[in-house]
């Protein structure tokens, strides 16, 4: 392997953003460095030319391989996971007062004398290793996804984040990561369909047990935040530079409605919204949740909408 493809992203589809119309909605695809890349990427372009619809409207204007040494070098898993890794470090001193609130109603365990530990610190407490906690199978009511985190249940124990050391260990110097940015004009449910479609076509081809959620293979973007969230993480030049954050559309999108960038780049660090409704009152979401499947108007409004954003410390 040369120098460069060791240490730079090869990029075999640069990155076009000109679109024709304001209804264009990119889609940020990445493979898990376990999986496969080539298959995967086969099966979805596949999936898309055996259908006129995604034949048609669904292109491909994005398609690079980022090595490990580049990822771990630029530190990409860290900045991409912050939130969850800063949970995963703290544990329940992050909880805010509605995370309290829904962890007590949902494991009928009151907040403040349950062992609550954040991944890291379950393995030196618990002798658990980064692989032990990434396989540790438990049924799905003893999980509970809150703020954007994913909290365990094994036996009285509460783990916070159990997938991140792992995956941080994954996306090392051994391991590559394929890239892909789709964008379509038939609106955001076509994307997600086109990759429920994959998903089908993954279990067929017996790369994606019944039993395993398609994250394990790969990821894509499920809300316009995301989108820039991904874009941050993902998207680059073949000399290793990052593409300019106002060639991605929704962040040009709500530039030009007035939001300015240090205030786009602040909702990403600090991603969970308090919002308000007649049927549960107050509650807090991530800004990628709170929009999930939503256009570009419905997510600004969304956020318009949001009554207080959480800062943690």
């Amino acid at each position: 392997m040369s120098d460069h493809f060791k240490y730079y992203p090869t990029v075999v589809i640069p990155f076009n953003p000109q679109c024709d119309s304001d209804l264009c909605q990119d889609t940020c695809v990445y493979l898990r460095p376990e999986t496969n890349g080539v298959e995967v990427e086969s099966a979805m372009m596949r999936t898309i030319q055996s259908s006129p619809v995604y034949r048609d409207n669904v292109q491909l204007v994005y398609l690079a391989n980022l090595p490990g040494e580049f990822i771990g070098r630029r530190r990409i898993i860290e900045h991409h996971y912050h939130l969850k890794l800063m949970f995963a470090k703290r544990g329940k001193r992050l909880f805010t007062d509605y995370m309290k609130r829904e962890f007590s109603r949902y494991f009928g365990t009151p907040f403040e004398s349950a062992r609550i530990y954040g991944s890291f610190e379950a393995m030196k407490r618990l002798g658990y290793s980064r692989e032990d906690l990434f396989h540790m199978w438990v049924p799905a009511k003893e999980i509970l996804h809150l703020n954007g985190q994913t909290i365990k249940r094994v036996d009285d124990i509460f783990i916070v984040n159990y997938d991140i050391p792992a995956i941080l260990l994954k996306d090392r110097s051994n391991t590559d990561v394929a890239v892909m940015i789709l964008r379509t004009r038939l609106g955001p449910e076509s994307i997600h369909s086109l990759m429920m479609e994959t998903v089908d076509t993954l279990r067929q081809r017996g790369m994606l047990r019944k039993s395993q959620t398609f994250t394990r293979i790969f990821h894509f973007s499920r809300s316009p935040f995301e989108q820039i969230l991904d874009g941050v993480g993902f998207l680059y030049s073949e000399n290793g530079s990052h593409i300019p954050l106002r060639k991605i559309h929704f962040f040009r999108y709500l530039l030009e409605r007035g939001i300015d960038a240090k205030t786009i780049r602040k909702i990403l660090v600090y991603p969970i919204f308090g919002f308000e409704d007649e049927k549960s009152g107050y509650y807090e979401q991530t800004i990628y949740a709170a929009s999930y499947g939503m256009g570009y108007e419905e997510a600004y409004q969304k956020l318009l909408s949001a009554k207080a954003q959480v800062l943690l410390e």
